[in-house]
């Protein structure tokens, strides 16, 4: 049997011949994670040092470059299918979630990631109007929270912004289902950004964006922290990221910005890039506890 770690491990976005559906055992979500891939092309506009999506060339055979809207029926017939192997545990009957403990046997949440950023798919506001139609139409996913795992760059344009706010958020607040925007920052100063992130938006319109959606949007905070052991270009997340960090976090806090709460997490696959590591529990630790001094704000931690 597998141990809890190595299935944490196991985020592969293939699942018997679905296109779009996947699923994953979560250590965050606390169960089995249903994910949404709206980019089996493997399309994102960051390229994160510590991402487990294979863009190399070796990493796309086999993979359509290109867009192609998204089957929403198809999508669907997936989820329904997921689904139901998730509820008569059909699911747990195959490697490797034979290996589950029974305590996390359940469907935890409908997570749209996958392959890319979401939210930038042309597709994804009807996607969203579909999931939750579907929702409330199957008694078996009432309560099941629909989790938005974003870099929140296609939440800048405001009239995405305000149609996610409107269904996720009606009145300002979760409804009953607590769907939720993770929302991904993992720096906040130009050149942990572009190390970390390899974005190619210019810091300072990214950071007042990210400002403008926080202001806006109840969210969750989630950062990759990663240690960097390349010799030409480290990084150590103990030095003076984590203080430019807690100031802005701080800051937009002090601006009013709803935030839910802060998850840290580190790696747990493996990346295209053997220099980036996880950073140890007790690394982990000494990050939260200094956070922690400087935020007033929920932190949870996922090593």
């Amino acid at each position: 049997m597998e141990t809890l770690k190595t299935l944490y491990a196991l985020h592969d976005r293939s699942y018997q011949d679905n296109r779009y559906v996947y699923p994953v055992l979560s250590r965050r979500a606390g169960g089995i994670s249903v994910g949404i891939n709206l980019n089996p092309d493997k399309g994102c506009n960051f390229d994160c040092v510590y991402c487990q999506v294979d863009r190399t060339p070796s990493g796309m055979v086999g993979i359509d470059p290109l867009h192609r809207p998204t089957d929403i029926p198809l999508l669907l017939e997936e989820l329904n299918h997921l689904t139901e192997e998730i509820s008569s545990g059909a699911l747990f009957s195959r490697a490797p979630f034979e290996g589950v403990p029974e305590n996390l046997r359940k469907m935890a949440d409908i997570a749209l990631s996958g392959d890319g950023e979401p939210t930038m798919v042309p597709e994804f506001l009807p996607v969203l109007d579909a999931l939750l139609e579907h929702r409330s139409r199957k008694t078996d996913l009432l309560g099941i929270p629909i989790r938005l795992i974003t870099n929140g760059t296609g939440l800048f344009r405001h009239s995405t912004r305000r149609a996610l706010g409107k269904r996720f958020f009606p009145g300002g607040a979760p409804t009953s289902h607590n769907d939720e925007v993770w929302f991904k920052i993992d720096a906040a100063d130009p050149e942990s950004f572009r190390r970390i992130d390899q974005s190619s938006i210019p810091f300072d319109r990214y950071w007042s964006s990210v400002t403008e959606t926080l202001l806006e949007l109840p969210v969750t905070i989630q950062t990759m922290v990663c240690e960097i052991r390349n010799p030409r270009s480290p990084f150590d997340p103990l030095g003076e990221w984590r203080s430019q960090m807690a100031e802005h976090i701080r800051n937009l806090l002090d601006q009013g910005a709803p935030i839910r709460e802060w998850h840290l997490y580190t790696v747990a696959r493996k990346t295209p890039d053997p220099s980036v590591l996880p950073l140890s529990p007790e690394g982990m630790d000494c990050l939260r506890q200094f956070f922690q001094k400087k935020v007033a704000l929920p932190i949870r931690v996922f090593s």
